[in-house]
């Protein structure tokens, strides 16, 4: 009889311990929801590690916020996207009835050689915002970024254009004379119809400074 019942502990014990490794080991495909209509589709989770990862090497649940300009509002990046040619990282937001998107032109990143202190890193970059109306508003972003914990922290903006579409962006060298940044873009002449694409080139010659942009 005690070999029986010994037997029989083994087999409930040997069923547990595999339930346990099946229930342990789902991944994201292995988990469906069912919508109102009744299809069951699966559970789509947000990586909100994909930003950090791909262009800072941070395996973080810290998000790369942009702050809008002119409002408190801090849109989290949570993409990466390729659009017309462009690499961006890309994130959504809604404030009031107005939605939007913001993307960062990452390939256009400059860093700027202002902090000599360890585990810190300034740097400018691109972005734009765009939202239901017809306009697609272009900006430069100055940051701080600690290397170490990767928190980044938005400075200030410079507001580009309209619908512009940016060649180039560099620091103008050599940078601890001139602390500036060469932008050249195509932008609207003033003869020109929004169906058309910008055709009128700009070079400027940005001013920046560690607390901010100077115009």
């Amino acid at each position: 009889m005690l070999p029986k019942i010994l037997l029989l502990a083994a087999i409930v014990s040997g069923l547990v311990v595999a339930a346990g490794v099946y229930r342990f080991n789902f991944t994201n495909d292995d988990i469906y929801v069912v919508q109102a209509d009744g299809q069951t589709v699966p559970l789509a989770i947000e990586d909100n590690t994909s930003v950090m990862r791909t262009l800072f090497s941070f395996y973080t649940d810290k998000y790369w916020q942009i702050e809008l300009p002119d409002s408190s509002k801090k849109v989290p990046l949570t993409e990466m996207k390729d659009f017309n040619g462009q690499h961006l990282a890309v994130g959504y937001y809604q404030q009031g009835d107005e939605r939007g998107v913001v993307s960062v032109d990452y390939t256009r990143m400059a860093v700027l050689n202002f902090t000599f202190v360890e585990d810190e890193m300034m740097f400018a970059v691109p972005f734009s915002v765009s939202s239901q109306g017809s306009g697609v508003f272009w900006y430069l972003g100055l940051y701080h970024m600690n290397t170490k914990y990767g928190d980044i922290k938005q400075l200030d903006t410079f507001f580009v254009g309209d619908r512009v579409v940016i060649n180039t962006m560099q620091t103008d060298e050599p940078f601890d004379v001139t602390s500036s940044i060469q932008l050249t873009y195509l932008a609207y002449g003033p003869s020109q119809s929004m169906a058309e694409s910008p055709n009128k080139h700009i070079e400027k010659l940005i001013k920046v400074t560690p607390e901010g942009f100077v115009e």
